[in-house]
């Protein structure tokens, strides 16, 4: 008798859930489509900064910009498309506070917010900051005398010696945020196994987060380069279970203007 009148509960809550979430149909199917273009995007990304650094981090700012100078485009490409893809995790950010919050109004919040915060942060810094690095790299790479690549020197060493701190804070706000997703996603809409999966990979995230630190770590450094596509996949999974979402609304939506 607990159990059928259980049952009974849940079925009236999924059912004023999916009336509440008719409004929010659109929000979920554009959410879900962005979620898997930005796993694309973080999966391309991987590769390019895997070529980027594939000798190694340089050690020193004039290092850098020698390195940046003879991969220009790769390293515009990589950090303008890690900018697209913060931008396109705007809308899924808030899509996931108002799925979720139903189940943990507390953990959806500062999840979302953490989430959010690294999606301003990392375009606003970080990878502000890196594209201006390539900038100098551009006149290091054209400078006509010593003098002229000593000041560009002295002026990337800010950026250069911030960078690594900046990605370390991008990297462990954001999958903080995400990880506290996690355990509220743990009983909602989205799959139990996807829940068990994204807390995985965001406290291995986490962990890899320390890399830019210490980048003679080889365990810190497969870390951050594994959560990348990981995450990614994750994203994939959240994707697709909102679209799915997003269609049974539809077809809810259907059957009521069907009996009315």
């Amino acid at each position: 008798m607990a159990t059928l009148t259980a049952r009974l509960k849940r079925v009236v809550i999924d059912k004023t859930q999916l009336s509440d979430d008719q409004q929010w149909r659109e929000l979920y199917w554009v959410s879900g489509v962005l979620l898997i273009i930005t796993a694309v995007l973080w999966t391309i990304v991987t590769q390019t900064s895997r070529i980027l650094y594939s000798s190694g981090y340089p050690g020193d700012p004039a290092s850098y910009l020698q390195l940046i100078a003879q991969h220009q485009s790769l390293a515009t490409i990589t950090w303008s498309l890690w900018i697209v893809a913060d931008f396109l995790l705007i809308a899924p950010t808030v899509a996931m506070y108002i799925i979720l919050q139903r189940r943990n109004r507390t953990l959806a919040l500062l999840g979302s917010m953490l989430a959010m915060f690294f999606n301003i942060y990392d375009v606003c810094i970080t990878e502000l900051n890196s594209l201006t690095l390539v900038s100098l790299s551009q006149g290091y790479a054209t400078a006509s005398s010593e003098a002229i690549k000593a000041s560009l020197i002295g002026a990337a060493a800010y950026g250069y010696y911030a960078l690594p701190i900046q990605t370390v804070l991008s990297f462990a706000v954001g999958t903080l945020g995400y990880l506290l997703w996690c355990i509220p996603m743990f009983n909602s809409i989205f799959r139990r196994f996807t829940a068990i999966f994204g807390a995985v990979w965001c406290i291995v995230a986490l962990i890899g987060s320390a890399s830019p630190l210490f980048p003679s770590s080889y365990l810190l450094g497969l870390f951050q380069y594994l959560c990348v596509p990981a995450v990614a996949l994750w994203f994939i999974l959240i994707g697709i279970q909102l679209l799915r979402y997003s269609h049974r609304l539809r077809g809810d939506l259907g059957e009521s203007a069907s009996v009315s």
